[in-house]
């Protein structure tokens, strides 16, 4: 099989020839290396739009400073900055708005910084759009063939956008406790465009898999957050979807153990990026036991396959002692990273061992591969 028959027998039920596995493709680094990981097997996962967001109502004025990227979002009711840094070689690296390194800008200051700025931010959500965009799905589909598979993105739950995109950590937990009425009303409104305008979009996108949402950690979402915020809008996203054939997945790279029933009875098909331990906290045949009825996509820890530096070795011990946990790896799909950029003998290290993990996997066969190195 190739990439994406892999990918989607799993998807759809089936036992592929051995274990899917996967990079980000803005996190890949062409060259010679690259080419024989993907020869070897090594599918490539890329995420596209399949809607364009507008704010036609608002006035957003971009510049740059040094490296920050500094965005003012202009409206009748007054005027809100957030404020962006970014590395080295932004503007010039390829996909999602990074420098050359992979990296994302990071937020240094965020939109809502007074109560008052709430009223602004609820001006910019009444006013978002959403429209139908394929064009980077379809030329993506085109060029990628059968090398892997085309995810697109939608963007965070409503708790979670303000939590991540609008208002700082520290401010977004008081204001939860003091003006909850306001943060929630808020999320209604997020949450109502959604529904109506976003959800129908990627019900009818070309692609097999929506991602919806993501980067929860059981450390900043409580599972009474969770409960109340999270699983309602999963439900709603999956009744308009799932009739269209999609298949449900959210970007869970954090600490999920205190989450983890709740996660169980979600509307949710597909946990992706699930990391393991020692970064996550939740072992991934712990993780296989609570959700009979989910698929996991894996991600390689990035304590082991980067901060280490190119340590082969160690990502093959890591590896060989992370499938014995994934027996018989028929729900599975292993991501080579999708936080980081890994060096290229880590690369190759996981292709040595996933090109033999046929399926099912059985404590036999891993012995077999251990052997092997």
């Amino acid at each position: 099989m190739k990439p994406r028959e892999r990918i989607l027998t799993l998807l759809r039920g089936g036992l592929p020839d051995r274990l899917p596995f996967v990079i980000y493709d803005h996190h890949l680094r062409r060259g010679e290396k690259e080419r024989e990981a993907r020869n070897r097997g090594m599918g490539i996962y890329c995420y596209r739009p399949c809607y364009l967001e507008s704010m036609p109502n608002v006035e957003i004025v971009t510049r740059n400073e040094e490296n920050k990227l500094i965005n003012t979002y202009n409206t009748p009711v007054g005027s809100v900055t957030e404020i962006l840094v970014h590395g080295i070689g932004y503007g010039v690296a390829y996909g999602r708005g990074q420098d050359w390194k992979g990296v994302i800008p990071r937020r240094k200051e965020f939109l809502v910084k007074r109560p008052e700025d709430y009223e602004v931010l609820k001006f910019m959500v009444e006013n978002i759009r959403y429209e139908p965009y394929n064009y980077a799905i379809d030329d993506q589909t085109r060029r990628l063939g059968d090398d892997g598979i085309v995810v697109t993105e939608l963007p965070y739950e409503p708790l979670q956008r303000l939590l991540v995109e609008w208002v700082h950590w520290q401010r977004f937990y008081k204001d939860l406790a003091s003006n909850r009425e306001t943060i929630e009303e808020i999320c209604e409104i997020l949450e109502e465009k959604y529904e109506k305008e976003l959800f129908p979009i990627a019900a009818d996108s070309p692609c097999e898999i929506v991602a919806y949402g993501g980067n929860i950690d059981g450390v900043l979402v409580s599972p009474s957050m969770f409960e109340k915020y999270y699983l309602p809008s999963y439900a709603r996203c999956a009744e308009i979807i799932h009739p269209k054939g999609k298949i449900l997945a959210n970007h869970m790279d954090g600490r999920l153990r205190v989450l983890a029933h709740l996660i169980g009875e979600s509307k949710l098909d597909v946990i992706e990026a699930f990391t393991l331990p020692p970064m996550g906290d939740l072992p991934i045949d712990e993780a296989l036991a609570l959700w009979k009825n989910k698929i996991i996509f894996i991600n390689f820890p990035a304590a082991i396959s980067t901060l280490m530096g190119p340590n082969p070795q160690a990502v093959k011990r890591y590896l060989l002692e992370q499938l014995e946990l994934m027996i018989p790896g028929d729900r599975l799909m292993l991501i080579a990273s999708t936080e980081n950029v890994v060096p290229e003998e880590n690369i190759i290290a996981m292709t040595e061992v996933m090109e033999k993990t046929t399926l099912p996997l059985t404590r036999e066969l891993v012995r077999r591969i251990r052997s092997d190195f």
